[in-house]
């Protein structure tokens, strides 16, 4: 198996080098290549339109599995500055970091001082380690600072219109906090039965509150164990709670199995992570999918003024 990953990597690697050693006319414009949704979003909080910031992933695609396109290293390879999540979401775009030319390219990995959740203490593998960081609002502020600090790297000369912006910013992510803790201060039902892979485990812990899933890890390419799915259908007979949640834009085939086998009924949450193609034309931002996920769960977790 080392064997192939290195071939792996010798093949990515050399297909980086001929592509690096072209000439492309691919939106040589971009200033900002980011990889996923929330990153997109919230760099453009900072930067409005004073740069120009381009998600990577494609909407309606899932991050754990997508694959880069030639046009996509180009276009990173052409901008000031490249962000992603970190090594354990977006795998594609980290072979990319090993050899991309930092001294061209600013890289900011989000999560380089953040305390990540891990399954298994002992190693550390793409599907034992948490990356939705993005869920908890406390976070975001600190991804927030992250990425306005490389920003400052790149365009020293309009710093205070970003920090204007991030602070402005930090106060709308400081309300969504306190409508979370509002939430789940007043709801009936304490534990987020979720029928998709663990996407809430960071928000889960910020507000005290429980998170199963019937899933093993983090990755929505993994599959349910049969205990695991046992123990929720026992789960919700004996605690009443008779809401399912389903992760928003894929297949909710395992949480319509949940439904059938107890009677529950199903309520989608969105962990933010891509969007669809329809929401992306629209505007939708980070915050409009947080607090839809709010009003959601107020009905699936039974809330009471």
């Amino acid at each position: 198996m080392k064997v192939k990953h290195l071939l792996s990597i010798i093949g990515f690697s050399l297909s980086l080098f001929l592509l690096f050693g072209c000439t492309s006319s691919t939106e040589t414009d971009v200033s900002i290549t980011t990889t996923i949704f929330p990153l997109y979003d919230f760099t453009k909080q900072i930067t409005q339109d004073k740069l120009k910031v381009k998600m990577i992933l494609p909407p309606g695609n899932e991050p754990h599995t997508y694959q880069l396109k030639p046009k996509d290293i180009l276009t990173i390879r052409n901008s000031k500055m490249f962000i992603y999540t970190g090594p354990f979401l977006e795998v594609w775009a980290d072979k990319l970091i090993d050899v991309l030319d930092e001294d061209e390219v600013l890289v900011l990995n989000v999560s380089h001082n953040l305390e990540l959740h891990h399954e298994d203490e002992e190693e550390e593998h793409d599907h034992d380690v948490d990356p939705h960081i993005w869920v908890d609002p406390i976070l975001a502020m600190t991804i927030i600072d992250n990425i306005l600090e490389y920003i400052i790297q790149i365009d020293p000369e309009n710093a205070s219109f970003y920090r204007e912006n991030a602070e402005k910013y930090k106060e709308e992510l400081s309300k969504l906090d306190l409508a979370y803790q509002d939430l789940f201060s007043k709801v009936e039902h304490k534990t987020i039965i979720f029928g998709g892979h663990f996407v809430f485990g960071y928000l889960a812990e910020r507000y005290g509150i429980l998170h199963v899933s019937p899933y093993k890890g983090f990755s929505p390419d993994t599959l349910p164990t049969t205990r695991n799915l046992h123990n929720l259908i026992n789960l919700i007979q004996t605690t009443g709670n008779k809401t399912i949640f389903y992760e928003e834009m894929i297949n909710p085939e395992v949480a319509e199995v949940l439904a059938q086998e107890t009677g529950a009924k199903l309520l989608p949450l969105n962990g933010a992570g891509y969007i669809s193609k329809k929401d992306f034309d629209e505007g939708v931002t980070y915050l409009d999918l947080m607090y839809q996920n709010i009003e959601n769960l107020k009905k699936g977790l039974n809330y009471h003024e």
